[in-house]
């Protein structure tokens, strides 16, 4: 396996999250680029090391923030764990791919807020509304885009049961 790959698009993916995500943003709402490559990985590896790919991705993000290191290695692991299991289902269209990092990205920051506020829950539960379902919605439209572009550059972004997306 060439370790290059990974460790190249944490890099690419951990600068675009800093440069280019609050230039797009739109007050709060910003695209997470951060799980548009956990999620890309996990639908491309699988489970297993989509997961452990998630935690360390996670783990640097929170160096940043050590206040609340590890809580975006567990939503992140989260994140590449579902993403691997849902990568088999990704074969068969964009729609479906869509759906997963609409998903990822909504249960992805769920999590945290309902962590990071605690215990102030009621602000978690407006912040999902507010904030988590159109960060999400960004970041699908988002991560379809990349997907597109890194097919367009002639990556080839495999699924986990081993089926080439087109």
């Amino acid at each position: 396996m060439r370790w290059w790959v990974p460790v190249f698009s944490a890099a690419l993916f951990l600068t675009l999250q800093a440069t280019l995500a609050g230039r797009m943003a739109f007050g709060s709402i910003a695209p997470d680029f951060v799980v548009v490559c956990v999620v890309l990985f996990g639908v491309q590896r699988g489970s297993t090391e989509g997961s452990l790919f998630g935690f360390i991705l996670g783990l640097v993000v929170d160096l940043g923030n050590p206040g609340f290191l590890g809580l975006n290695a567990l939503t992140k692991a989260i994140v590449g764990y579902a993403s691997g299991r849902m990568g088999s289902a990704t074969s068969s269209g964009t729609a479906i791919l869509f759906v997963v990092f609409l998903a990822a990205g909504f249960v992805h920051d769920v999590i945290y807020y309902f962590v990071y506020l605690w215990p102030r829950v009621g602000g978690a539960f407006a912040s999902m509304f507010t904030v988590a379902l159109p960060s999400a919605l960004y970041t699908a439209v988002v991560g379809i885009l990349v997907e597109r572009i890194l097919a367009l550059l002639g990556a080839k972004v495999v699924t986990a049961n081993g089926k080439a997306r087109r």
